[in-house]
C-alpha cells in the first residue's frame, strides 16, 4: 500500500513524522495520531532511511501482509479474548451449577479479558516499534 505526504519532524537518523491524508483503508486503525476530531490528516511515523528532510514530499509504503497482520492484532486478538473469557467463563459457572446472575459475571470476565488482551499489546508495543516491521517506509522523494 502507497501513500503520499509530507515530512514535519525528524525523529532520528531512522525515524520521521511525516503528516498525510486518511483514507478508507487506513480508518481508525489505532496506530496514527489524529489531528483533530474532523481532520482527515494524520501524523504517522515513518522508516527514514533514504534521508527525507522535513518539508520533502514522499511517498511511503507498507507491505500488504503485514498491514493485515497488524490490524489482526489490533482488532482480532482483543475479540477473540472477548469471547474465550466470556463464552469460557459462562460454560465454566455452568459447569459448577453457578446461576446467579451468570450473564452478568460472564459479561464482566469477557471485558477484563478484554482490557488484558490491550495491556498485552501494549506491552508488545515496544517490540513491535523496534523491530520496524510494521513502520511503513519512505521509499522515495517526490521532486
Amino acid at each position: 500500500m502507497n501513500q503520499r505526504g509530507f515530512i514535519i519532524e525528524i525523529v532520528d537518523n531512522t525515524t520521521a513524522k511525516m503528516i498525510m491524508q486518511r483514507h478508507s483503508a487506513c480508518a481508525s486503525c489505532g496506530k496514527c495520531n489524529k489531528l483533530s476530531s474532523e481532520c482527515q490528516d494524520l501524523v504517522v511515523e515513518v522508516d527514514n532511511s533514504i534521508g527525507a528532510q522535513k518539508g520533502d514530499h514522499v511517498e511511503v509504503s507498507m507491505e500488504s501482509v503485514k498491514m493485515i497482520k497488524a490490524t489482526m492484532l489490533a482488532y482480532f486478538l482483543p475479540l477473540v479474548f472477548l469471547l474465550i473469557g466470556t463464552v469460557g467463563t459462562y460454560y465454566i459457572l455452568n459447569l459448577i451449577k453457578f446461576t446467579d446472575k451468570i450473564e452478568v459475571i460472564s459479561g464482566i470476565v469477557g471485558l477484563f479479558c478484554t482490557f488484558i488482551s490491550y495491556l498485552i499489546l501494549n506491552i508488545k508495543d515496544k517490540k513491535f516499534k523496534e523491530s520496524r516491521d510494521y513502520i511503513p517506509k519512505i521509499t522515495r522523494i517526490i521532486e
